[in-house]
């Protein structure tokens, strides 16, 4: 009686070894993994985000020289390769924007796509709000372009301090403007992300104008007043809205080495934009990201496994028990 049982019990071993293989499975699994930067990033604005001026600039493909929005794309595509995750950079910056521009191309509905599922959304915007009346009037104050410097032979200072009166008036009706675009331009992203949005700050590239203190002073206050716009926005009305990457400070005193102002552009230089993108990058990486992977849960039995289990079971006991009344049946007899 033992051999028989001995033996059939070595058979449905036999069984369930044979099929324990490959009746497991692994249910796949969606697992969040945390990485230091943000997987998908737009840029939008202006000229300076777009990289105007530099080598490689070309504004119908903006993916070619070497910007800031270009040195954070390289250096996070290269990160996230390691991590497995996919980046995606998106740079909607149009060089001559001004911030109802940027209103406007929110409204349009054109970029929805690149904002949709954006973890991070960069903006410098507003340099042409007020920038462009301040250098219409450098000419009206003695600005020689042939010379690249001021000719104070030919300034009427009644006329100066006439054309610096007017200008006030125009930016600061400019400045108002701007400070309500602002107001729209973060709510209308926040309808379109769910991203942190990062707002650069202005630089003053009039400050390279060293002898003309007069001009350099007044841009300087009136370019102040565009930065606390910027700041004061960040947190109001007890509530976070956006961050600030203070641009403005840190070109403070550089000017004339971080941007093109020697040739009378005003964007920043290379050096500029890799001082840029360091600033961006340290804001970015405050930041908390994570992307959804999906990997092999634990192992279980297959549902034909488990059938199969039950059955051997089953058929093992009523064949153990036939076994048992056939011996006792030849025992009684």
């Amino acid at each position: 009686m033992k051999k028989r049982i001995t033996a059939f019990v070595t058979a449905c071993a036999a069984v369930f070894g044979l099929c324990s293989c490959s009746m497991k499975t692994h249910e796949m699994v969606e697992q969040e993994k945390n990485i230091p930067v943000p997987p998908k990033l737009v840029f939008l604005g202006d000229s300076i985000a777009a990289g105007y001026g530099l080598e490689g600039y070309d504004k119908s493909d903006l993916y070619h020289c070497d910007s800031y929005a270009n040195i954070i794309s390289n250096d996070y595509s290269a990160l996230l390769a390691e991590e497995g995750c996919d980046f995606v950079m998106k740079n909607d910056a149009v060089s001559g924007d001004t911030s109802q521009d940027l209103i406007d191309l929110l409204d349009s509905g054109d970029i929805d796509a690149d904002l949709k599922d954006s973890d991070a959304v960069v903006v410098s915007i507003g340099g042409n709000d007020i920038l462009h009346i301040i250098f219409s009037a450098a000419e009206d104050l003695g600005w020689d372009k042939s010379a690249g410097d001021f000719d104070f032979d030919r300034i009427n200072f009644k006329d100066a301090l006439a054309s610096l009166t007017s200008m006030s008036d125009e930016i600061d009706e400019a400045l108002k403007g701007y400070e309500t675009n602002l107001v729209l331009i973060e709510e209308k992203l926040r309808e379109r992300t769910d991203g942190e949005i990062y707002i650069q700050t202005l630089y003053n590239p009039v400050e390279y104008f060293s002898d003309w203190k007069m001009l350099v002073d007044y841009a300087d206050g009136k370019i102040d007043t565009f930065n606390t716009i910027v700041k004061d926005g960040a947190e109001k009305d007890g509530k976070h809205h956006y961050t600030v990457i203070d641009v403005g400070s840190r070109f403070e005193g550089q000017n004339g080495d971080l941007t093109n102002m020697a040739d009378y552009d005003i964007h920043p230089n290379a050096e500029g934009h890799k001082v840029i993108a360091e600033m961006v990058d340290a804001e970015l990486r405050k930041g908390n990201y994570s992307y959804t992977v999906t990997v092999p849960g634990e192992e279980h039995w297959t549902s034909a496994a488990k059938g199969l289990f039950i059955g051997i079971a089953v058929v093992a006991v009523l064949a153990v028990a036939g076994i048992v009344i056939v011996i006792l049946k030849k025992k009684k007899q």
